[in-house]
């Protein structure tokens, strides 16, 4: 196979939209479709140098694996004994631990199943995961270890039977990438292989076509790049996180990228273009740029309050430049010169690199994130979430029904929780209040479930849940107070961590399936208070006394970020743990929430539960109190938290 220039600078279209994405940069919200590009530019590039050796009958599985050593080890070594470093420095405990699992997937090619498995609900934020993005490379592994054995087993079969095969796999893969999307499986059908061995697939199939021609129908190669060049470029500028993903939306970057290889040769426009210096340039440091982006980027903002600016982003790329650079010439390209190691050399090189970061991984876990580093923290034993939450707290269509939701700890039921994943820890704390008057609790919470009662949401099973749930406590004769809470903020307007000390104002536009394209963010809103209301007055109208909690503070870190040094070698905490969010933040962030909620007058069956006022002092909210945590995320309750929320709740009512 002929070395084509215009490649590595289709390279460059892949990798700079990436991270300029993952740098938050707006004008890039589909930026992350530059690892689609990458799929297929690696599609086509092994299948044709397979198809060119098989050919010529030279090819041999072992040389193939040592030319991927070669090209991806040395520089993912040196990216993983920084990044390790780093991580040692300036993790706490708990993600060092997590950080010590992503090395041991890493280096066995699993990275993409453990990301899968673990990016749950109580997970790192993902943007500060120093190797996320080597899911991208398990993935491509995962291909490489089994097309060529594929390849070689049925080449006796011949091209044309090898090329149906693949093309019905591509079709296979694609549908059931579709299939995940349209059933919400969000995770699985971004991370697994297959769901995205199609795109390599298509990279294989163009490799099996005649090879490109420069005097072959000029108007169509021409047309082609453009129409492929296109393609790319409205991807990048429209597509967001809210784009099902992938999917059949994915064939729009896929093919555009397919388009270009295809007919855009060094002669045509696009080909000239992609053969620009500076494209070639960032083309060839592309694989060293996409490894150290994402740890500078997630370090930064693992050590930051809020989103940092973006002037640290400029200096983060261009740090990211710097270590590409040094990386490519004195780490990526001597180690594909043959003469300087040999076949041998590089397969002992490799051992021994996989084996110390495997060991150093299970170390990392083992050690459970080596605490020692730190000086003792007394907050750490403080930070729990509810015993219930994994049994009780439920999400998706298979969702838990209400005649079978969690009852504790007394069997007479006159209490019931009802809202969101904010619930649980109250939920439990009144719970154990009530035991003391012989009576129990009915748990009903739906993760990222909002009042979706008169308005459908893209939350899996959450209208459904929020009707069957509403007509159960109607029914229940024996429930007399209800106790009501959602995150509204974070559905209405959108995360704080982010935009922290700015106020976040995006529209719920994405998450309420609207019945009129024309409905404005405002009505959107009041659609979601209009269903609040209708719930508070169904559960009133049914006899039930209504304990109506008001947006709990948000903390502008994870508590296990606040409460630790910024590094081994600093005793203060990232955070001001007595003054740790403003009090006037809290009320700009939920002064059109408050106001609502104050709105909701019923007599004296409402009940207003205000946490500003339990949680916070007269100018500030901690996220520790007398020597606990206040919080298990930047926003959840810890059980002392909701012990301080829901103190003298039962006690109040202690005949209902």
């Amino acid at each position: 196979m002929y070395y084509r220039k215009e490649i590595d600078g289709l390279r460059a279209i892949a990798v700079m939209p990436v991270i300029f994405f993952h740098a938050g940069f707006s004008s890039f919200s589909g930026g992350y479709i530059g690892v689609d590009i990458f799929f297929v530019i690696s599609g086509y590039l092994i299948t044709s140098i397979l198809l060119k050796e098989m050919e010529n009958d030279k090819f041999s599985l072992l040389s193939f694996y040592e030319r991927r050593a070669r090209r991806i080890l040395p520089a993912l070594s040196a990216v993983l004994i920084v990044t390790s470093i780093a991580a040692f420095c300036l993790m706490p405990a708990e993600l060092l631990k997590s950080y010590s699992q992503s090395v041991v997937a890493v280096v066995t090619f699993s990275s993409n199943i453990f990301f899968y498995l673990t990016n749950g609900y109580f997970s790192t934020a993902s943007d500060e995961k120093p190797l996320l993005h080597t899911w991208s490379l398990a993935v491509e592994e995962q291909y490489y270890l089994f097309f060529p054995i594929l390849m070689s087993a049925l080449w006796s079969k011949g091209k044309k039977y090898l090329y149906s095969l693949l093309f019905i796999m591509t079709v296979i893969s694609l549908f059931f990438a579709q299939y995940l999307a349209m059933n919400n499986h969000i995770d699985a059908n971004f991370y697994l292989i297959f769901s995205r061995a199609w795109e390599l697939f298509i990279g294989s199939l163009i490799a099996f076509g005649k090879p490109i021609s420069v005097a072959d129908k000029r108007i169509r190669n021409e047309l082609g790049g453009i129409v492929g060049l296109l393609l790319i470029i409205y991807s990048i500028l429209t597509f967001d996180n809210e784009t099902p993903f992938p999917s059949f939306y994915t064939l729009i970057p896929v093919l555009g990228t397919g388009f270009i290889i295809r007919f855009a040769h060094a002669e045509t426009y696009i080909g000239r273009l992609l053969c620009n210096n500076l494209f070639v340039s960032i083309g060839l440091i592309s694989y060293s740029l996409y490894l150290w982006h994402q740890p500078i980027f997630a370090f930064l903002r693992l050590k930051t309050i809020g989103e940092p600016l973006n002037i640290w982003f400029y200096m983060a790329i261009i740090l990211t430049f710097f270590l590409a650079i040094t990386s490519y010439r004195y780490i990526e390209k001597p180690f594909r010169n043959k003469s300087a190691y040999s076949k041998k050399a590089i397969f002992k090189l490799s051992g021994i690199s996989l084996s110390l970061f495997l060991l150093i991984g299970v170390l990392g876990h083992v050690g459970n994130g080596f605490k020692g580093r730190f000086p003792e923290n007394k907050f750490t034993d403080s930070i729990k979430f509810s015993p219930k939450r994994e049994a009780c707290h439920t999400q998706g269509d298979s969702f838990l029904k209400p005649s079978a939701a969690c009852r504790y700890f007394e069997k007479d039921v006159k209490w019931a929780s009802f809202g969101d994943s904010h619930i649980v820890e109250p939920t439990y704390a009144l719970a154990k209040q009530l035991e003391e008057n012989n009576l129990g609790i009915l748990h009903l919470s739906f993760s990222g479930c909002p009042p979706a009662l008169l308005f459908d949401v893209n939350v899996k099973g959450c209208s459904e849940w929020i009707k069957q749930s509403l007509d159960y406590l109607e029914n229940d004769k024996t429930i007399t107070n209800v106790l009501l809470g959602f995150r509204y903020s974070e559905f209405l307007f959108g995360g704080q961590q982010h935009n922290y000390p700015e106020l976040p104002n995006i529209s719920p536009k994405n998450r309420i399936k609207v019945t009129q394209k024309s409905q404005s963010t405002a009505e959107l809103r009041d659609i979601y208070w209009d269903s609040l209301d209708a719930i508070v007055q169904r559960l009133l109208r049914a006899g039930k006394t209504v304990h109506i909690m008001y947006p709990i503070p948000e903390m502008p870190l994870h508590v296990n970020k606040a409460i630790s040094p910024f590094s081994i070698f600093s005793d203060e905490s990232m955070l001001d743990l007595e003054q740790s969010v403003s009090k006037s933040y809290y009320m700009r962030r939920n002064e059109f929430i408050i106001n609502k909620l104050n709105s909701l007058v019923y007599g004296d069956k409402l009940y207003r539960i205000k946490p500003f006022e339990r949680l916070c002092g007269e100018s500030y909210c901690s996220i520790i109190h007398k020597g606990s945590a206040l919080y298990f995320d930047d926003n959840h309750l810890s059980l002392t938290g909701a012990e301080l929320l829901m103190r003298d709740i039962a006690k109040n009512h202690r005949k209902s």
